[in-house]
């Protein structure tokens, strides 16, 4: 999956969840794509992005709208 860029950010942080209402902080990345190579074949995933940076003193972004992904 990809995302934009926010300006700012120093990394994001990915949220997982299987029924798309429990999400858990799942990885971390630099980058504005990921790829889930530990995913379940024919399991649905819900993923939300979360842009963090700490150079600044504002709050952390918030969650991005959750992306469904089924794994092949």
């Amino acid at each position: 999956m990809s995302w934009n860029a926010v300006d700012g950010a120093d990394k994001y942080v990915i949220y997982r969840s299987t029924d798309g209402e429990n999400y858990t902080r799942y990885d971390s990345t630099t980058k504005t794509t990921y790829t889930n190579t530990s995913a379940l074949a024919g399991t649905t995933y819900y993923y939300k992005v979360q842009a963090i940076s700490s150079r600044t003193s504002y709050a952390d972004s918030a969650l991005s709208n959750p992306e469904s992904v089924v794994s092949k």
